[in-house]
């Protein structure tokens, strides 16, 4: 075996011994192909490029669709903290390209609880942190506010199959630059328009609270999806409804999509009670399927992998699957054809 990172090969009669070794090389971005007397006969390769080549392959199989497809772009917010807007971010994310979609997922929560799940702020031997991805600015949205004409996003990072723009602090200055140019509000939508052709799905992750940063994080969507998972999160629906109004003159076609029943235990009365109320919010979005309350979410956070990887078999597994779904439907998107099966 050769350096990780690099196209390697391994012979047939190797790959049982070996196999270990290959699996982490291809975790770390690495390629191997299969011999069999000299002869090229398979590739193990990194689920991104998995997903990569069952796209083309999806886009071959119809030559006549010419017209380029612009992502849906969706954020997830709650004003009120504790919500669970960062873990339903991520396994919708997870969950939209193990079924073969484009997604990026940006995060512009200053305090970065995305990033870090994904791993990105974590510290990597011989690597400076100031160098690690998670912490470089050029990956955050922070360059776009810099801008007066054509904001542009810096590249991002490429995790699991999909591409981030990461938090860091350095996004902390953002509500100070949009406090000072209030014509900065609609930058980030101006630097998603450009790089919406690229993908199928765009999602949002927000801080809690409102502050110029969220207002310009919910300008740049055109679905807004609502966890909710106990009474707090009802407190400040009024404040939801005031600030896509915002955002409008920015996303004319902004809206409240679906509200999530997130942290769900469903043989508590509290929680019983807590269903029958967002049901009486139904003219204002539908109410997806339900996410019940699990430690195994928590397993996966500390194992920087999105649940629906880490225990794809669990029933709070399904249960993302089943709001995914949900949400499909609500977008009037038709389930790929290529999905990856868990």
């Amino acid at each position: 075996m050769a350096q990780p990172g690099r196209d390697t090969s391994v012979k047939t009669r190797d790959l049982r011994s070996s196999l270990a070794e290959v699996l982490g090389q291809v975790e770390r971005g690495g390629r191997v192909i299969v011999e069999k007397y000299n002869d090229p006969v398979a590739a193990i390769i990194p689920m991104s490029d998995y997903l990569t080549l069952r796209r083309l392959c999806a886009t071959r199989a119809d030559p006549s669709d010419k017209e380029p497809r612009m992502a849906h772009r969706i954020v997830t917010s709650n004003i009120s903290g504790g919500e669970g807007k960062t873990s339903i971010t991520r396994e919708l994310a997870l969950t939209l390209a193990d079924q073969g979609y484009r997604v990026a997922i940006i995060d512009t929560d200053p305090q970065g609880s995305l990033t870090k799940n994904l791993g990105l702020h974590d510290p990597v031997e011989g690597v400076a942190r100031a160098d690690l991805p998670g912490y470089r600015r050029e990956h955050t949205i922070l360059s776009v506010f810099d801008e007066d004409t054509e904001p542009r996003l810096g590249p991002p990072v490429p995790v699991l199959g999909v591409d981030v723009w990461v938090s860091n602090d350095a996004l902390y200055e953002v509500d100070q630059r949009i406090g000072a140019d209030l014509t900065k509000m609609g930058n980030l939508r101006e630097a998603v328009d450009h790089i919406a052709p690229q993908y199928d799905f765009i999602l949002i992750d927000t801080k809690p609270g409102i502050t110029p940063l969220l207002n310009a994080a919910v300008a740049a969507a055109d679905h807004l999806i609502v966890p909710i998972s106990g009474d707090k999160g009802f407190e400040n629906l009024d404040k939801i409804v005031k600030l896509v109004k915002g955002a409008r003159p920015y996303a004319p076609g902004l809206g409240v999509r679906m509200f999530i029943p997130n942290r769900v235990r469903s043989s508590t009365n509290v929680y019983k009670d807590l269903l029958e109320m967002m049901k009486q919010y139904q003219s204002v979005a539908p109410v997806s399927s339900q996410i019940r309350d699990s430690v195994l979410m928590m397993d996966a956070q500390r194992a920087r992998r999105p649940l629906v990887r880490h225990k794809p078999g669990s029933d709070i597994a399904q249960d993302i699957r089943n709001v995914t779904r949900d949400l499909l439907n609500e977008l009037g998107v038709q389930p790929q054809a290529t999905g990856v099966t868990p």
